[in-house]
């Protein structure tokens, strides 16, 4: 597990944070683990499945996440943020959405979020978004955020690889 999500297992601050979040899930009732002396089995309870919350993840999105590498070099983002972004983009029922909210929300950057979102539109064309402006005076507009539509839906087998 540690090596999937590209975590160092020998990091004993990393591990006891693994663990927290284990134990907190359990106690909470969302995730049932077994260990077999290193080894966590870790499976999502019934009750977690049912909650609207828990967004099921098919691994094809989670591999191409992963493979995502974006031809401008200016706009490098990491898999995971990137796959946060998408997660907040299904999940997300406001009209008008900003970078600093989606930032804030997701505990990321703003240029982190605004490279997500570029490299979840353009080259994974698993979101459209839409600029939000209003005028405030003749000819002069300030952007309100944008509005972000999900279009690839993690539920579901990806069609093509992206």
């Amino acid at each position: 597990m540690c090596e999937f999500f590209g975590v160092r297992s020998g990091d004993s601050r990393n591990n006891n944070n693994i663990k927290s979040a284990i134990e907190a899930l359990e106690t909470d009732g969302l995730l049932k683990s077994i260990k077999d002396g290193r080894t966590y089995t870790l499976t999502l309870s019934k009750r977690a499945e049912q909650r609207k919350s828990v967004i099921r993840i098919q691994k094809a999105w989670i591999e191409i996440a992963k493979s995502y590498q974006s031809d401008d070099p200016n706009n490098s983002v990491s898999w995971m943020a990137l796959l946060k972004v998408w997660l907040f983009a299904i999940q997300n029922h406001k009209d008008v959405v900003t970078a600093k909210e989606i930032a804030e929300e997701l505990s990321l950057s703003v240029s982190i979020v605004k490279n997500a979102k570029r490299a979840l539109a353009k080259d994974i064309k698993a979101i459209n978004i839409q600029r939000k402006t209003e005028m405030i005076e003749d000819g002069v507009y300030r952007c309100l955020g944008c509005r972000i539509d999900a279009t690839a839906w993690l539920n579901q087998e990806p069609s093509s690889p992206c």
